[in-house]
This record gives C-alpha cells, sequence and structure tokens, in this order.
C-alpha cells in the first residue's frame, strides 16, 4: 500500500460535449467478432469516442485510485473504458464497465490504475449511440475509493452476504505472516478477463481499509480468453508469472477449457502450480465468480456448476480446480457461491449484473471483490495448524 499524495488533484477536464472536441477521435465499429488483447475475441462493441493520451499523476509501479465524473445518455447498454499505457508506451490491461441505458445521468465512476500504467485513454463505447459531456478526471485517496465501493454495494447490491468456503488455508503461512507483520509482498492474479474483473472490482480499496498499513502489491497478469493450458507452457509462465518474482500466485477465471476436456485442464493447472511453488511462491485457486447468464428469467433461481453456454462452455465448473488444488496441496477458495447464490436470490433483472454477454458490471465487480476481501480477513484471523512434510 503506497503512501497516498495528490488527491483530490484534477488531472484532466473536458467540458461539455466530446463529439468533434480537440484531443478526441471516432473509431468507427468495425464490426463482426473482433479481438481485445485483455478480453478475448467478442462482438464489435461498436464506434468509439477516443481521448488523447493523458499522463497520470504516479510513477510506475505506485499504485494510485482515479474518480471518472460524466454526463451521458444512452439507448441501449454500452461502456466507459480506460485504456493503460506502460513508460514505453505498450499496452497494459484495461479497465472498462457499463453505462446503462435511460435518460441523461451523472456517472462517477472509480478505477485503480494499473501500477506500471503513466498515460491513459478514456473511451465511450457504442453500438447504438451515446452522448457524454463533462468529463472531469480526479485522483482519490484509497479511503475515498472504499467509500465508493461501500456507496454502491449499498444501493445496488444490498443485503449480499460472502459465503466463505476455504480449503486448505494452512498452504498460506508466509501470505498470513504478510497480513500481519505489514511485510512486502507480491500477489500475481493470473488468468482471463474475468480475473481482470476481479482486479478491476476495486477490491484493493476495501483491502488497504481492512489491513491498514500492509505492504501487498497486487499485479494483474492476464491475457484474453486464455488460462492454464496457455501458462502452463514454460516460456509463458517466466513472461506471465516467474518475471514478477511473486510470493503468492493467484490462479483464476474460466479460459481453462475444461469442457473440451478436464483431464487436460487439471494436469495444465497443477504444471502452473507445480511451477509456482518451485519458485517458493504460494498458490492460492479462485473457483470461478459470475460471468455468462445462467437464468432464463428474474424467477429462475437455482444455478449449477454445470451450467453450459449456447456456446458449450461451462463457466462455473470448478472440479477440475479442486481436483489440482487437492493434488498438489494448495488452497482454494469458493469465489463462486456467494456471488451466484445472491444473482439467483436478487430476481433482479436479466443482465442486471453484467455489462456484456460475459463481463461483470460494477454490480457484479462487487460481489467479487467483497467476497475476495472477506476471505482475506478470514486467513488474517485464522489460526492455522501446522503443515506436516
Amino acid at each position: 500500500m503506497a503512501e497516498e499524495k495528490n488527491n483530490g488533484k484534477e488531472i484532466v477536464r473536458f467540458d461539455g460535449g466530446i463529439s468533434g472536441k480537440s484531443g478526441w477521435n471516432y473509431a468507427a465499429p468495425s464490426g463482426g467478432n473482433v479481438y481485445i488483447p485483455f478480453e478475448g475475441t467478442y462482438e464489435d462493441k461498436g464506434g468509439r469516442l477516443v481521448s488523447r493520451k493523458i499522463p497520470l499523476d504516479k510513477t510506475s509501479g505506485e499504485h494510485a485510485f482515479y474518480r471518472l465524473d460524466f454526463t451521458a445518455r444512452t439507448g441501449a447498454s454500452c461502456y466507459w473504458w480506460i485504456d493503460y499505457f506502460d513508460k514505453d508506451g505498450n499496452p497494459l490491461p484495461d479497465c472498462n464497465s457499463a453505462i446503462y441505458p435511460g435518460p441523461e445521468r451523472r456517472y462517477s465512476e472509480v478505477f485503480q490504475a494499473h501500477p506500471d500504467a503513466k498515460e491513459i485513454r478514456i473511451i465511450f463505447s457504442s453500438s447504438k449511440g451515446v452522448s457524454v459531456r463533462d468529463i472531469v478526471l480526479t485522483r482519490i485517496t484509497d479511503a475515498e475509493a472504499a467509500a465508493w465501493c461501500d456507496e454502491l454495494f449499498a444501493k445496488e447490491t444490498p443485503g449480499f452476504t460472502p459465503v466463505l468456503r476455504a480449503e486448505r488455508n494452512e498452504a498460506l503461512p508466509k501470505t498470513k505472516a504478510a497480513l500481519k507483520e505489514k511485510k512486502p509482498f507480491t500477489a500475481v492474479l493470473l488468468g482471463d478477463s474475468i480475473m481482470n474483473d476481479t482486479y478491476t472490482s476495486n477490491f484493493i480499496a476495501l483491502f488497504n481499509r481492512a489491513f491498514p498499513g500492509n505492504r501487498f502489491r497486487f499485479l494483474l497478469s492476464v491475457r484474453g480468453s486464455t488460462g492454464c493450458p496457455y501458462y502452463s507452457e514454460p516460456q509463458n509462465f517466466r513472461d506471465y508469472v516467474a518475471k514478477y518474482k511473486p510470493d503468492l500466485v493467484m490462479i483464476g477465471g474460466i479460459s481453462n477449457r475444461q469442457e473440451e476436456s478436464p483431464e487436460k485442464a487439471e494436469a495444465s493447472m497443477k504444471s502452473v502450480i507445480g511451477q509456482s511453488l518451485a519458485l517458493g511462491a504460494e498458490v492460492l485457486v479462485l473457483t470461478p465468480p459470475p460471468s455468462w447468464e445462467w437464468r432464463e428469467s428474474p424467477d429462475d433461481t437455482k444455478w449449477s456448476t454445470t451450467f453450459r453456454t449456447a456456446q458449450g462452455t461451462m463457466p462455473l465448473d470448478s472440479e477440475y480446480e479442486r481436483n489440482a488444488a487437492s493434488a498438489c496441496g494448495v488452497a482454494l477458495w469458493d469465489m463462486t457461491t456467494g456471488p451466484c447464490d445472491y444473482i439467483a436470490a436478487s430476481r433482479n433483472p436479466l443482465d442486471y449484473f453484467r455489462r456484456d454477454a460475459v463481463h461483470n458490471n460494477d454490480r457484479g465487480k462487487q460481489l467479487i471483490g467483497r467476497n475476495l476481501v472477506e476471505y482475506f480477513k478470514l486467513l488474517g484471523k485464522q489460526e492455522l495448524p501446522s503443515r506436516s512434510n
């Protein structure tokens, strides 16, 4: 947790409408399916209003939260989006969420800038058109980011109670010690765009409030629609995991191709776990949080880990993960049950928690982020049994 500075500082402002305004460009939709490096191949999200590159008031590697305020109106759900760039101009994993259909309203969105980000682009993307005006980007404190999470949670996801089903927390002694002793600690979140949703849930603001003075450094390492079959290859493991010298590797997402072969998915996850342990890192497997809509109507209150999408994928399946984690003796946290139980019981409209066919909006991200932080709080309080060799 870095020292908070420059908080409350306005970074950039665009008064009035942005269409045709200097510093903004329009990128026409390409149509069909498109590949987004940190998300995967999905249906084109439409035309894009794209800002110039905006320098951030942070150093490379520094932790920082920002608030993006804007007024928008759209007839169909669309997106606000942040693209990040490092000091050499290379793209980093993005952050995006939903602009909701309806009359004009003021939005106040919060994001944690990627630690290595030096510049960003602000983007508004829509297939049906969106009107945006009066944009302000401001640096804020961790406490303000956590308060934003609280307000969103109370208004949009009231009554959510995390379900904590942790297996083999005794395999996380160094993680627990770092929570208590405030030791420098690097945790890598490895996976796909669903793991990106976990990172961009702003859980780090809640984590920092729960563990004041901690020295955790959470790093996101993802590739769109990519899982352990890819990361298990030695060169890919070096590029996406080993180079960060992690103390903890958190493996998650829905892209391990388990529906094609659960045996191969399990084997590739075991390989990633084994290579991580060989680095001296602890390993934590996270079962899949919600992604695809499984409900056929708001009154559909049942969900199952065997749910299959029309594309044949099984985004809630965790059996192969449980087998791999158990065989390797590493920790596993159930990130599926609590959020899915809440969504099933909520009777909210279909897609209430999602920004597109697969990914979570701010509501869905809150369920994920809060569930994750509660697991860390549980770990911090637990007396862990010693492990026999």
